[in-house]
């Protein structure tokens, strides 16, 4: 990336407060969604964010796009600071942030015809009198006919009320989308459909995106840079190549180690990382390392404190950041067997 980002997330907090128990007892405690998450987004690059289910990376898209206020660290948007705007200076942000959500379907008012949703930002944005000559535009421009727009969503296939998401998302013409697993509601024939859509879009518009997403397979696909997210930390980022051709973090390998192999030969005899245990609590997370509890590598130093992203190295590893002092300390050992 050079110039100055597009977006830059700093220090990046958000906890839910938890007010006892199922059974009205307990101390008031708070869920660690995010615990100071950091990252930048160059013009026209795409970063994916990737973990398991309840690592935080979903809070942290909802925490760009203002639908939740952050309980500490900064999001800076063009050079702005974003986390304490309102009224008019927010519009302003949100026109050139949009968002297209996991699940199509739900995206919609079943109610309201397709071009009235399609329209929505236009109308929310004060550009009412440019739907009737945007919205065909912008259908065509998504691979659908511009009849659609007088049809309702229970009348069009997954695949393409998502690109029904996508057209509604590009109606204010924005510099950054936020695809929250845009595609992991789909049939994998479907997905690849919507994927090379992103790209072309990409491309011609010069968007960034912010891809949130489990599937690994897709990411390495997409994505120029993957950050991976673990209970509310990024714990190694850097270029997408890079990563996935030697990863560094022993739950970055964990995860890599699950993505299946084309090739049947190797998939048989390769080696899988099985993580023992069950994964913490976001309520009451391990001190240190959070990872620690289900890792083969660590040390009883581990729990002593949060380990911060450090430089791999320079060369080809230039970029990529991993929280781990323990392999960072050596050469990076074998997979080891969790």
């Amino acid at each position: 990336m050079t110039g100055a980002p597009l977006l830059a997330v700093d220090g990046l907090v958000k906890h839910f407060p938890v007010h006892g128990d199922a059974y009205g007892g307990g101390s008031d405690r708070v869920v660690h969604a995010v615990d100071g998450v950091s990252f930048t987004i160059g013009r026209g690059e795409t970063l994916a964010l990737v973990g398991e289910s309840g690592c935080g990376k979903s809070t942290v898209a909802r925490l760009v796009l203002r639908l939740l206020d952050a309980t500490a660290g900064s999001i800076t948007f063009d050079g702005v600071d974003v986390t304490g705007l309102a009224g008019k200076q927010l519009r302003d942000v949100r026109r050139r942030v949009q968002v297209v959500f996991q699940d199509p379907f739900s995206s919609f008012d079943p109610r309201r015809r397709v071009g009235d949703s399609v329209a929505e930002p236009l109308v929310a944005q004060g550009r009412k009198r440019d739907a009737p000559a945007r919205v065909p535009e912008l259908l065509e421009l998504v691979g659908l006919d511009a009849a659609a727009a007088g049809r309702f969503p229970h009348e069009f296939s997954g695949g393409q009320r998502q690109r029904l998401a996508i057209a509604r998302a590009l109606s204010v013409q924005p510099d950054l989308v936020v695809l929250d697993e845009p595609v992991s509601a789909l049939d994998v024939s479907i997905q690849a459909q919507v994927l090379t859509l992103l790209a072309d879009l990409r491309t011609r518009f010069g968007l960034a995106y912010l891809f949130i997403s489990h599937d690994l397979a897709v990411v390495r696909n997409v994505a120029d840079r993957v950050a991976v997210m673990h209970l509310g930390h990024i714990v190694e980022t850097g270029p997408t190549a890079a990563v996935f051709a030697d990863p560094i973090h022993p739950y970055t390998r964990a995860l890599l180690s699950a993505v299946p192999d084309p090739d049947p030969v190797r998939e048989r005899t390769r080696e899988r990382i099985v993580l023992a245990g069950d994964p913490p609590s976001p309520i009451d997370p391990p001190s240190g390392c959070r990872f620690r509890t289900r890792c083969a590598l660590a040390l009883d130093s581990c729990a002593a404190s949060e380990p911060p992203l450090v430089h791999r190295g320079d060369g080809p590893s230039v970029g990529h950041l991993v929280a781990c002092p323990v392999v960072l300390g050596a050469a990076p050992p074998p997979s080891p067997s969790m």
